[in-house]
């Protein structure tokens, strides 16, 4: 395949997601305007959390995928397995693509995770530990790999190209489409899958709230992320899958697909102050990494009218971002600015499925900066515009 001419701008065509407000673009949007999470208490096990600790999760669980994977399918792999191949066969649909033009054109999957598949890799260790290593389930083990999802999607898909996963917590979602992006660019790849996948399981919930990442249970019992507010006390985490089908402009043009929103630039960075548990305190070189990135695409802070923030109710992530945002955008005030993460939550795609809705949406911004910045120091950037 011809290596794509640098002009030829990126755009996503097919959009899928498996969130806890149900799967879909529909659902995601219904979730957008009301404004409220959708939570279910998390599976109780004695002994994991602490005394008055976060109970509540935004858990996909519930969500029926029967139209996208069949019981029989879903059987045989794990829940982070399931919600990507679920949103990935969504996300085709979407773009009016075949299965035959997937395996022909190199496809590319590139899926972001935070956790991996956490409860099969928990079963696996469980296994070894109680009885031994050779007790070890093949079954487990197979679906114990951050990149089992990522492979379950291309075998479900018959997707043949780069296959990649990426682990950096709460940027791995915008690193995943920085990858995917690349590889379409540079014509390895026709179409790319990217987007993330994760699960919140029992440990993972608890470890979490251990660490005082998790909003405080209010006196009303609800536990509500409050990005930015001076009362944040932590965020509201999630799982599910989003997947974007990336491809260039001219491809769609060929074919005749609805782009929804262009990707002019990714933006990568990394904050060395950062610890491997916190967010660091480095804004000045990442403001200047994220600069330097939108002047290569010749684009300015001016140029961006809305801002799809990555604070989710963090204590140092949240004033980490403020203080990017405010010297990114110095001496004009900041643009409009909308916290997704309020409501579908931290981890699963989320935020990015939100970002690309909120500018596909009529009515919605001409361009905007979506942002992601993780415990230990990953950033990542994208600005997404309408085509």
């Amino acid at each position: 395949m011809s290596r794509a001419s640098a002009s030829d701008a990126i755009v996503v065509t097919g959009l899928g997601s498996v969130l806890s407000a149900g799967a879909g673009r529909q659902a995601l949007s219904e979730a957008l305007q009301r404004g409220e999470p959708t939570v279910q208490p998390i599976e109780p096990v004695t002994g994991f959390h602490l005394p008055g600790a976060s109970r509540l999760a935004a858990l996909a669980n519930h969500v029926d995928l029967t139209p996208w994977l069949s019981r029989r399918a879903a059987r045989r792999m794990s829940q982070p397995s399931r919600y990507a191949v679920a949103a990935g066969r969504m996300a085709i649909e979407a773009a009016t693509l075949t299965p035959e033009e997937i395996a022909q054109g190199d496809t590319a999957v590139v899926l972001g995770t935070a956790f991996g598949t956490a409860r099969f890799a928990e079963a696996l260790i469980d296994d070894i530990l109680r009885r031994g290593p050779e007790s070890a389930s093949p079954f487990h083990f197979s679906e114990s790999v951050a990149n089992a999802p990522s492979a379950q999607v291309a075998i479900a898909l018959g997707a043949r190209g780069a296959n990649v996963a990426v682990t950096q917590r709460e940027a791995s979602a915008l690193l995943a489409v920085a990858a995917g992006a690349r590889e379409v660019r540079l014509g390895r790849s026709r179409w790319a899958l990217a987007g993330a996948t994760d699960e919140i399981n029992p440990l993972v919930h608890a470890v979490l709230g251990r660490f005082g990442a998790l909003a405080d249970p209010a006196p009303n019992g609800r536990e509500t992320a409050r990005p930015f507010a001076p009362d944040r006390s932590g965020f509201l985490a999630a799982e599910g899958s989003a997947i974007l089908v990336l491809e260039t402009e001219n491809s769609a043009l060929e074919r005749g697909a609805e782009k929804l929103v262009r990707l002019r630039c990714a933006v990568r960075a990394f904050d060395p102050t950062a610890p491997p548990h916190d967010w660091g305190f480095g804004h000045a070189e990442l403001v200047g990494r994220l600069r330097r990135g939108l002047e290569r695409a010749n684009l300015q802070p001016f140029d961006i009218d809305h801002v799809v923030s990555g604070a989710s109710g963090a204590r140092r992530g949240d004033q980490l971002e403020r203080e990017i945002l405010d010297a990114l955008f110095a001496p004009r005030q900041v643009p409009d600015i909308s916290t997704p993460k309020s409501i579908v939550g931290e981890f699963g795609g989320g935020a990015l499925a939100a970002a690309v809705e909120t500018v596909a949406a009529t009515g919605g911004p001409r361009r905007a900066l979506v942002s992601a910045l993780a415990a230990g120091g990953a950033a990542a950037w994208l600005v997404l515009e309408r085509p």
